[in-house]
């Protein structure tokens, strides 16, 4: 029906969109339930689920049925289940909001991610059977087969990664992308004279139609929204009201729907998050010229201040966006000297000494498990001065089993020969930062010491923060749907684009 080159692109099609639907699941999860170690590890499976229950199915198939149009089915079935993601994934988090954390990620990953994966992963074995005309070619076709439509997997992954996805957001990527799988089977079916393929056109042109609508009226203004593999990126002015009337905005940046950088205008009682008025209260002391490496730039309100008080501020940030809010929407100070790398990257190459050196890496409520080691710590103290101090923002919980991790990060701390000083923005763990402010000399203030008799010494060979943070992550994250994600859908800020 089909000749050897088309099978091929057919082939090269089907692997371009498996890994299409992995990564926009997995994007389209991010606003609810970050794009955690959790998360990925949950995708992934479902993945590879999905796919090798799809080649034993598709084995079957092409064994036991005589169809010839069998496989453009499948695609066409496949491509409408893709086309539909979007839609289906924003139902089932609405629906789940209030359900556990882990059980809702798996339960909604596998309703709106599996079935086109599943779907997809039959084709190859349809296309090795429709191209193997004896067993000796077999081996030679399904070889070929595997290796074109991983080839079209690894494209996709770039392209969906570094440019499609940043660019277009999700919904378009995904319709796009299930079309491009089902116009091939679309026609085919269509010549032999079936008209199911009326259904897949006119269901593109619904779902087109149903395209979230970014000019929904709202009260809050978005000023950048944008996704990428290091997570969604949203900036807001949030609306203040006092009796009834707007008083001011608040520009929030959210890191995955939580929060990372507020600012609002210099005559209100906050003008910037909690933490950072206590990292300014410690460091008052410290004297014009200080040298500052930030670690974590998210919306430079920090390095501002720093600047301001006449330190000299070299901050690293990862992600390319945020130096470019920082600069755009925040107004950075363009003393601050920003390197775009990795954190513990520049550690590793640094050779300059600092005076002060603050670790402000946490993403949402994701844990930089790399960064927060022993052996990182052992390098920042080698660029610190004698006299200096390395400041370290987390999550409030210090206390119990949802404190363990803070705690580990706490006695790594003390095993690498650092005297610390615990503070904390507020009473309620829920809803505060803890510091650690860590110099090389013995502490004088009152402070608390925590029990660590729990707690673990964290190395590079044992990357086990994510697990000791887990139920803070979780009741950081439920919170914030709770109390944020839930309000923003209320009133017209959709999950993602």
């Amino acid at each position: 029906m089909l000749n050897k080159k088309t099978y091929y692109l057919l082939s090269f099609i089907e692997g371009a969109c498996v890994m299409a639907a992995e990564l926009l699941g997995a994007k389209m999860l991010a606003p609810y339930f970050g794009s955690s170690l959790y998360v990925w590890a949950t995708v992934l499976a479902i993945t590879l689920g999905g796919l090798a229950c799809g080649y034993f199915v598709g084995g079957e198939l092409s064994y036991r049925s005589k169809n010839k149009l069998l496989l453009f089915y499948v695609m066409l079935v496949a491509s409408l289940f893709l086309i539909c993601m979007p839609f289906s994934s924003k139902i089932l988090l609405h629906q789940l909001q209030n359900q556990a954390l882990i059980p809702a990620l798996i339960f909604s990953g596998t309703v709106f991610l599996m079935p086109p994966v599943f779907m997809m992963g039959m084709v190859s074995p349809l296309i090795i059977a429709a191209l193997s005309g004896d067993e000796k070619n077999a081996g030679r076709i399904a070889g070929s087969i595997y290796a074109i439509s991983t080839v079209g997997g690894i494209l996709s992954t770039f392209l969906l990664g570094f440019y499609i996805i940043p660019e277009f957001g999700l919904t378009l990527p995904a319709i796009v992308s299930g079309i491009l799988l089902g116009i091939i089977p679309a026609i085919q079916i269509f010549q032999q004279k079936k008209f199911i393929p009326l259904f897949f056109f006119f269901s593109i042109l619904i779902l087109l139609a149903a395209r979230p609508n970014n000019k929904l009226d709202s009260d809050i203004k978005i000023i950048y929204n944008k996704e990428g593999l290091l997570g969604q990126l949203l900036l807001v002015d949030y609306p203040i009201y006092k009796h009834d009337s707007l008083a001011y905005y608040s520009r929030i940046l959210f890191c995955n729907r939580i929060i990372q950088t507020t600012y609002t205008p210099a005559d209100t009682a906050t003008p910037y998050l909690p933490y950072i008025k206590k990292i300014e209260e410690q460091l008052s002391y410290r004297k014009t010229g200080t040298r500052v490496l930030l670690l974590g730039l998210g919306g430079g309100v920090l390095a501002n201040i720093l600047v301001n008080k006449g330190f000299e501020v070299d901050a690293i940030e990862f992600d390319a966006r945020m130096i470019a809010i920082a600069k755009t929407y925040y107004s950075l100070n363009p003393k601050v000297l920003v390197t775009l790398d990795d954190a513990r990257h520049y550690l590793n190459a640094c050779t300059k000494l600092y005076n002060v050196i603050i670790f402000d890496v946490f993403k949402g409520e994701e844990n930089p498990n790399h960064v927060l080691t022993q052996e990182s710590l052992l390098k920042a103290k080698r660029l610190l001065d004698s006299n200096g101090t390395i400041v370290l923002n987390g999550n409030g919980y210090l206390n119990g089993s949802a404190g363990r991790g803070m705690r580990s990060i706490y006695k790594t701390f003390l095993r690498t020969g650092f005297f610390v000083l615990t503070e904390t923005t507020g009473k309620e763990e829920a809803y505060r930062n803890a510091l650690f402010f860590a110099t090389l000399h013995p502490v004088t203030l009152p402070h608390e010491n925590l029990d660590t008799s729990d707690a673990l010494v964290l190395q590079d060979n044992f990357p086990v923060l994510d697990i000791l943070n887990k139920e803070a992550n979780r009741a950081w994250r439920m919170g914030y749907i709770q109390n944020s994600i839930k309000n923003f859908e209320h009133r017209n800020v959709p999950l993602f684009e």
